[in-house]
C-alpha cells in the first residue's frame, strides 16, 4: 500500500497552520492532498477518521462549535500519530554493538571500525550541538563554510557517515558555492550508496546542476537498477541534465532500440550522450551502427568509444588509431580520412602558405592525438597492444606529446583493466628489444601490479644505480600514481579521466601490496632527489614509528640543505618531529631577500613546540641587523611584539 499521499498531506497542514484558517477555502494544494487519500479511506478507519476530519476543515462554513481551529489541531495531531506508527522499527540480522569502543567518530576510531560504518551506515553517538555547525556549513552559505567542511572532511572523516550528516550532503550538492557541491558529490561517488533514496526524492527533472550532480551519483550506484527511474525524468529533462540521463541508459541493453532511434531525434551535446552510451553495449547491431559511422567520420567514433569496454570496440579503437594517428605521423594523410570530396577539391584549389600548412598538420595531430586516447584508454587485446607499440616507435624524444600520449595511455589502461597483455606491453617498451628508458613508469606499474609483495626490489635497484641507471624524474613520474588512504595504511594505484558528456572527473584505483618501508625505503632515500622527496612526503604511514624515526632524520637534514618550502615542513610534521633549531635561520639565509609575511608563515608551520619555535625566531633580528639576512620591509618592533603575543 503506498502511503505517500498521509506524509503529503502532514505538510500542507503543517502549511495551514502557519498561513492561519482564514485562507483554507483557497489552499488548492491542500484539498487535492485530502482528495489523494481517498484510497486510503478505504484501507483502514484510521485514514477514513483523517479523511473526514480534513473534509470538515476545507468544508464551507464555521466548522461547528470547535471551530476551523479546532479541527485543524485535531486533523494535525491525528496525522502525525498515524506517520509516527508507519516508521520501521526494525531490520533483519544480527543485532551488534552501535556505540562499540573505538567507533570511527572518535580520534581512537582504527580501519576495521570505519569499513563497518561504511558498509551499514549508523547515528552515531555524536551530540547534535557537535554536529550542528558541519549541517549548517553544508546547507547555507557564508564565508569560511567551504574551508571548515573540508577541515572536518579530513580530521573527522567518521562524522560525514552520520545518516543526518549524509540528508545535509544531499542538499549540499545544490550549494552556490560549486566547488564546494563538486566536492560532496565526489565524496558520495566513493561511498554513498546509502543516500540514494534521498537523492530520488524530490528529484527535479527540469532541475540543473544539482539534479546532475545526484544522477551522477545514482548512475554511479545503481547502474542498470534505475533504468526505470533514467527513462521517467527524461520525459520532461532539458540541457545538461538529458545528456546525462540519456548517458544512463548505457547500463541495459533492452534500452539500444530506444537510443537508435534517439540519433534521429536529439540535438547537439545530446545527440553525442546517445552515442555514448550506444558505444557501450555488445551487440552486433551496435557494431555495425559504429563500423558504418566510422568510414565517415573515424576521429568522432574514436572519442565515443572512451567509455566502451566492448571488444569491438577496442578493435575499432586500435583501428582508428592505425588509420589517423599513425597515418599522420608517417605523412600519408594531411586531413582526416573521411573527408568528404568538397573538402578534398577546396584545399586543392586554395593556396596557403607553408606555415599555414604545417600549422594545420600540427593541429590535426594534437586532434588524433587525444582521440587515440580517449579510444584506446583501458582496453587491450592484440590490436591494441599493436597499434600502441607502432605509435610508442614513432613518439621522438622524452616529453613530446606522442610520447606522453603513450605513457599515460598504457600507465591509465593497467590501472583500469590490469591484463596480461597490457602488462607485457608495458615491460616490452621499456626492456623490449625497441624499449626506451623514458618508459620506465610503464615496467615499473607493471610490476607492481603484477608482483608479489617486494620481488621487484632488485631490479628497481639495477635501474637506479646500475650502469645504464634512469634519471630520478622517471620514478617521480611513477610515485604520481600511488596513493596511500591513512585510515586503512592501504595503497592504490590511481588514475582519472575527465568525461565531456558528464562534466566530470572519473577516478579509477587499483589496489596493491606495497609498503613505504625496508629496501623500498632505502632506495629511495638513496636517491637525495627533490622531487621524490616531494612523493615521498604523501606516502609513509605517519603510524609506524620506526619508519617516521628514520624519515625525520632525514627530512631534517634536507630542510637544513635544500632551499624547497613546504615539501619539508609537510613532511617532518607527518614524522612528528618536534624539534626546529635551524630551520628558520637556513631557509632566511637561503634566499636573497624574504618577506615578513614569509617568515611568518615558516614559523607557523614548521615542526616544534611553541617554545621552540620562539627560540629559533628570535635569532632573526640579530642576522638582519647584522646584513646575513635580508627581509623585506622589515620592522623589528613589530616582529617583536608578534612574538611577545605569542605569534
Amino acid at each position: 500500500m503506498d502511503i505517500t499521499p498521509i506524509y503529503e498531506l502532514r505538510d500542507r497542514l503543517r502549511t495551514a497552520m502557519i498561513a492561519g484558517t482564514n485562507l483554507l477555502a483557497e489552499d488548492f494544494r491542500l484539498k487535492r492532498a485530502v482528495e489523494a487519500m481517498a484510497p486510503l479511506e478505504k484501507a483502514a478507519p484510521v485514514f477514513a477518521k483523517v479523511g473526514e476530519l480534513c473534509r470538515s476543515l476545507i468544508a464551507t462554513g464555521g466548522g461547528g462549535t470547535d471551530g476551523k481551529e479546532g479541527i485543524l489541531l485535531d486533523a494535525i495531531t491525528l496525522v502525525d500519530a498515524v506517520c509516527c506508527t508507519q516508521g520501521a522499527v526494525g531490520v533483519a540480522g544480527e543485532m551488534v554493538p552501535v556505540f562499540a569502543e573505538g567507533f570511527p567518530g572518535n580520534a581512537e576510531g582504527g580501519a576495521e571500525t570505519a569499513a563497518a560504518a561504511r558498509q551499514g551506515r549508523i547515528l552515531s553517538d555524536v551530540p547534535y550541538s557537535a554536529l550542528k555547525p558541519l549541517q549548517e556549513a553544508l546547507t547555507t552559505s557564508g564565508s569560511g563554510h567551504y574551508s571548515f567542511v573540508h577541515e572536518c572532511h579530513q580530521n573527522r572523516p567518521a562524522l560525514f557517515q552520520d545518516y543526518r550528516v549524509r540528508a545535509a550532503m544531499v542538499r549540499a550538492l545544490g550549494a552556490s558555492y560549486g566547488e564546494l557541491a563538486d566536492d560532496v558529490r565526489d565524496w558520495l561517488l566513493e561511498d554513498g550508496a546509502d543516500v540514494v533514496p534521498l537523492l530520488m526524492r524530490d528529484f527535479d527533472p527540469k532541475g540543473k546542476k544539482e539534479m546532475v550532480r545526484r544522477l551522477q551519483i545514482i548512475d554511479h550506484w545503481m547502474g542498470g537498477a534505475a533504468n526505470d527511474f533514467y527513462l521517467k525524468q527524461l520525459e520532461l529533462a532539458e540541457g545538461e541534465l538529458r545528456q546525462n540521463l540519456i548517458l544512463a541508459l548505457r547500463h541495459s541493453p533492452e534500452n539500444i532500440e530506444r537510443l537508435d532511434g534517439m540519433r534521429k531525434t536529439e540535438k547537439g551535446n545530446a545527440k553525442k550522450a546517445v552515442y555514448h552510451a550506444l558505444a557501450c553495449n555488445d551487440t552486433e547491431t551496435v557494431q555495425a551502427i559504429f563500423e558504418e559511422m566510422f568510414r565517415k567520420k573515424p576521429l568522432d567514433v574514436m572519442y565515443y568509444l572512451q567509455m566502451s569496454q566492448a571488444p569491438w570496440a577496442a578493435r575499432l579503437a586500435a583501428r582508428g588509431a592505425q588509420e589517423q594517428l599513425l597515418a599522420v605521423l608517417e605523412g600519408k594523410s594531411g586531413k582526416e580520412t573521411g573527408a568528404d570530396e568538397k573538402d578534398a577539391k577546396e584545399e586543392k584549389g586554395s593556396k596557403k602558405s607553408k606555415k599555414a600548412l604545417e600549422e594545420e598538420a600540427k593541429a590535426l595531430e594534437t586532434k588524433c592525438i587525444a582521440a587515440t586516447e580517449y579510444a584506446l584508454f583501458g582496453k587491450n587485446g592484440p590490436e591494441v597492444c599493436r597499434a600502441i607499440q607502432d605509435i610508442a616507435n614513432h613518439a621522438g624524444k622524452y616529453g613530446s606529446p606522442l610520447h606522453m600520449c603513450v605513457l599515460w595511455t598504457v600507465c591509465a589502461s593497467m590501472i583500469r583493466s590490469p591484463e596480461r597483455d597490457l602488462l607485457a606491453l608495458a615491460d616490452a617498451l621499456y626492456e623490449g628489444p625497441d624499449g626506451r628508458k623514458q618508459y620506465f613508469p610503464t615496467a615499473f606499474l607493471a610490476k607492481l601490479i603484477a608482483g608479489d609483495g617486494t620481488d621487484w626490489i632488485p631490479w628497481l635497484e639495477e635501474q637506479l644505480f646500475g650502469r645504464q641507471s634512469i634519471p630520478y624524474h622517471f620514478l617521480a613520474e611513477t610515485l604520481d600514481y600511488l596513493v596511500l588512504e591513512e585510515a586503512t595504511g592501504d595503497f592504490f594505484l590511481q588514475t582519472s579521466l575527465f568525461s565531456e558528456v558528464e562534466g566530470r572527473e572519473h577516478i579509477y584505483r587499483l589496489p596493491i601490496q606495497l609498503g613505504i618501508k625496508g629496501r623500498f625505503l632505502e632506495l629511495l632515500l638513496r636517491c637525495n632527489d627533490s622531487e621524490i622527496d616531494g612523493k615521498l612526503a604523501k606516502l609513509f604511514d605517519p603510524g609506524d614509528k620506526e619508519v617516521c624515526e628514520t624519515l625525520e632524520a632525514y627530512f631534517f637534514k634536507r630542510a637544513l640543505t635544500r632551499t624547497e618550502r613546504d615539501v619539508y615542513l609537510y613532511a617532518l610534521k607527518r614524522c612528528g618531529c618536534t624539534r626546529c633549531e635551524g630551520l628558520l635561520v637556513h631557509f632566511a639565509q637561503a634566499r636573497p631577500k624574504v618577506s615578513m609575511w614569509e617568515l611568518e608563515y615558516y614559523i607557523r608551520e614548521m615542526p616544534g613546540s611553541l617554545e621552540a619555535k620562539l627560540a629559533e625566531a628570535s635569532l632573526i633580528p640579530e642576522l638582519v641587523n647584522s646584513g646575513k639576512i635580508k627581509v623585506q620591509n622589515w620592522n623589528e618592533a613589530s616582529y617583536q611584539r608578534w612574538l611577545q603575543n605569542g605569534l
